[in-house]
């Protein structure tokens, strides 16, 4: 059963209806990809954990498609948290360390044991998987009445889902430049996945799965050895008999220089595919449709959203042949943030800028990606510094600053390329699927990154929406824009929209029934942005709605033969470099730097080399002086804490180092997840006022009922004191079930010395006078561990920086 999510209506509905049977809204299919270690039996229709609804193997007509221990599960309440997690097993940390690639690879969704399912397994299950889901309309469906299904049923639309083709399965049904992108996108995950030791999975070609030119990955496998491209060659051989005609040369030179190692790095081969797919393109012609509107919505004031073009249908047809175009295909959408003043001036200017500084593109139109990857970078940085200097020259500051989010889509052919800072998404709708392709900059999505947390449990934290970065907020060094790039080579649909619409999970149900059905009809998509609108002020409506659709339809000409031979070397010859910055981008050159020209007529004539006439010994002398005071740094630096990172973290919104030892605001004492296990901090006298007394003290188990502020009943109960001064180190992290951070500690010293045994030491520091000591109250010792909330620690201890090989001690070896 699935209850509508229409908050007017709430009714409950039988799968496999596609709408609810009282409002008619579309209903919300969250299809996971079940994945055993080992086979499990489970019949179509078993509902698993009260919750999960055991919906087919994956497979539509040929079960040998489905790799063991695969199927597809749906959640029948995805409205509600997923079972936590205690510990993050070591197969699920995989996919959070790349939770930034959400273009390619599921997101981890639930982890369940035997006793929780009743299996004889652990299932893990995964969001954004490769599953097709197709919808069919009431009128679709008269050939299901002889199937037994009721007539109620039917009128309701049905819902079917199944497993994406492998790559090895549909490699013969794809057009040439899809087979050289697949290809390209193994390539670009290839360095990625191999720094996390899970390169083998793209030796899998039955875990590849297609969704027309996009590759998604079905599971990750862990390297037993570290692949090696000759390898991945050897996989690739068996393809090139069935490659299509035009590339089919070519990738048989390319498979043996994988082989024979003439294609050393992961670098080099996809700079060879992508000078294919440049190559190649010249046939392609693409009709390129795009629209976007914004509404203030039912419950707000005031619009602080914009998009362009507003109430503009453009269209263009492009070729990779043509000079030029005569309009931008752009699409920008942009989001004041909420709650901040004039977060509509911040929208409007990013618009304004974005505009401006990518217009230019339409007469460059032989750019490479990470060329456009560039342009497209330093357009953001550049309305961020716009936007950031008007908050300075207002002085405004912390939440009086205004700021945006933006989500950006630039066609530069053969390419779209897709931009975004904030939670403004961008979202690839083809015939059969919806994936969200960006990431929320936002602590959910920082949690899930980190390893933390599941993000479908991050998500239901009181702080896990808040923003980590938006253009206006911070200065640029801080900002780090994520760009990436989809071959038009498909018939899709991207769909752009503030959190108005993406909210509660809006876009995965409404695409579905709406935009779809674009990707394969030639109509107009303003209807479409229209009635998204209408739909997220009936079913949200507690915010401002901005929707933008772009739409790609291809048609494929005359493609030219690819040599059995190097492109690179080829263009080399011919003086191209498709890699480069071509002329135009703007240069940075530092203010104290001049550049002079010559004087007309000046002849700078060919002098004889002179003997030169340096003066050795202070040249020599200096040269020491440089090697000594590298080596002093080189010593503070060793002797620096390391905070290990066994996962790339996304960039916090506050560093520890600013905020030791001060008072935190609620708000931002709820988002403290940025403690890093390893790192070194000194006990002191409680900063917050009215916690003077408290101290810090560890706890033995961290405990849900002393959530509260270390002064609350009991909540010092059982805790044993730390002396003031003492090092401590932390050696783990845990979220308890109230959503509480704990952090364990480590005593490393303590200002008596090694022991609570000796004396202490003398010091040349001046008395201080002090009360007597409570000799009763126990104090903790070098060596000892305990748990303490993170607010705590923030408030009763302070950051260290360098830590001396005396306050380490033996019981934390530096």
């Amino acid at each position: 059963m699935i209850q509508c999510s229409n908050p007017s209506c709430r009714s409950i509905s039988t799968p496999p209806a596609s709408r609810c049977k009282v409002c008619q809204t579309p209903l919300l299919y969250r299809f996971l990809l079940a994945v055993a270690e080992e086979s499990v039996t489970t019949r179509p229709g078993t509902l698993i954990a009260g919750r999960f609804l055991v919906w087919n193997d994956g497979s539509k007509h040929d079960s040998k498609s489905v790799p063991i221990g695969h199927q597809i599960w749906l959640d029948t309440r995805p409205d509600h948290p997923t079972p936590p997690l205690d510990t993050i097993p070591d197969a699920v940390l995989n996919y959070l360390k790349l939770f930034a690639l959400a273009q390619h690879i599921p997101r981890p969704y639930a982890y369940l044991t035997p006793e929780q399912t009743g299996l004889a397994a652990n299932m893990l299950l995964l969001d954004m998987a490769p599953i097709s889901v197709r919808v069919t309309e009431p009128e679709a469906d008269s050939k299901a009445l002889s199937s037994g299904l009721s007539s109620e049923s039917l009128g309701l639309g049905q819902v079917e889902a199944s497993l994406l083709p492998s790559l090895a399965q549909i490699w013969t049904h794809g057009s040439a430049l899809q087979q050289l992108n697949w290809l390209r996108q193994v390539a670009n995950l290839w360095p990625i996945l191999a720094t996390e030791r899970v390169a083998t999975t793209l030796l899998q070609l039955d875990d590849l799965r297609a969704d027309g030119a996009l590759l998604r990955l079905a599971t990750l496998a862990t390297d037993d050895a570290s692949p090696t491209l000759a390898q991945l060659g050897q996989q690739w051989h068996a393809l090139v008999a069935t490659a299509q005609p035009s590339v089919r040369p070519y990738l048989g030179w390319l498979v043996k220089a994988l082989k024979d190692g003439q294609l050393a790095s992961a670098k080099d081969l996809l700079a060879e595919l992508e000078g294919a797919i440049q190559t190649l393109g010249q046939g392609l012609l693409v009709t390129v449709d795009w629209a976007a509107d914004t509404d203030q919505g039912p419950t707000r004031d005031r619009n602080e959203d914009a998009c362009y073009p507003e109430k503009e249908p453009r269209q263009q047809r492009l070729s990779l042949l043509a000079e030029g175009v005569e309009t931008l295909p752009l699409l920008l959408v942009c989001d004041g943030i909420g709650g901040h003043e004039q977060g509509n001036v911040a929208s409007q200017t990013a618009i304004k800028l974005l505009q401006q500084e990518l217009e230019p593109l339409t007469q460059q139109p032989h750019l490479s990606p990470t060329a456009i990857a560039q342009r497209l970078r330093q357009a953001l940085i550049l309305a961020n510094d716009a936007i950031s200097a008007r908050n300075n020259d207002e002085q405004r500051s912390a939440r009086a600053r205004m700021g945006t989010t933006v989500v950006v889509a630039l066609v530069h052919f053969p390419y779209v390329s897709i931009a975004h800072v904030g939670d403004s998404r961008a979202y690839r709708v083809s015939p059969r699927t919806c994936y969200q392709i960006t990431v929320d900059d936002d602590v959910a999505s920082r949690e899930a990154q980190m390893g933390y947390a599941l993000y479908s449990e991050a998500m239901h934290l009181p702080s896990g929406g808040a923003l980590i970065q938006a253009l206006g907020i911070s200065d640029s060094d801080l900002l780090y824009p994520t760009v990436q790039h989809l071959l038009l080579d498909d018939s899709v649909v991207l769909l752009l929209c503030s959190d108005g619409l993406s909210d509660y999970d809006r876009v995965e149900a409404l695409a579905p029934h709406l935009v779809a059905p674009l990707a394969n009809a030639p109509g107009p998509v303003t209807p479409t942005v229209e009635t998204l609108i209408q739909q997220a002020n009936r079913l949200n409506g507690h915010d401002n709605v901005t929707v933008g659709l772009m739409r790609f339809l291809p048609q494929a000409g005359a493609l030219p033969v690819l040599p059995s031979g190097s492109l690179r070397q080829a263009d080399a010859a011919a003086g191209r470099d498709l890699g480069r910055v071509p002329e135009g981008f703007p240069k940075t050159v530092p203010p104290s730097t001049r550049v002079v020209a010559p004087a007309q007529g000046e002849v700078q004539s060919e002098a004889r080399p002179t003997r030169s006439r340096m003066a050795w010994s202070p040249f020599f002398g200096g040269i020491v002086v440089v090697l000594a005071v590298l080596g002093a740094l080189a010593l503070v630096w060793e002797r620096r804490v390391r905070a290990p990172v066994a996962l790339q973290p996304l960039q916090t919104s506050w560093s520890i180092a600013t905020l030791m030892g001060q008072p935190l605001p609620e708000a931002a004492l709820a988002a403290t997840v940025d403690v890093p296990v390893g790192s070194y901090w000194q006990s002191q006298q409680a900063a917050t006022p009215g916690l003077e007394d408290s101290g810090l003290r560890l706890r033995s188990q961290p405990s849900p009922s002393t959530a509260g502020l270390p002064n609350a009943p009991g909540a010092t109960e059982g805790a044993t004191s730390v002396a003031t001064g003492s090092v401590l180190q932390v050696v783990s992290r845990q979220t308890t079930a109230d959503n509480v951070a704990w952090v364990r500690l480590r005593v490393c010293s303590i200002p008596s010395g090694a022991t609570l045994d000796q004396r202490p030491q003398e010091t040349d520091q001046p008395a201080v006078s002090a009360e007597a000591p409570d000799l009763s109250q126990q104090i903790l010792a070098p060596g000892d561990e305990g748990w303490v909330q993170t607010r705590q620690l923030y408030r009763g201890a302070a950051f260290l920086d360098l830590v001396t090989p005396a306050q380490s001690g033996v019981a934390c070896p530096n």
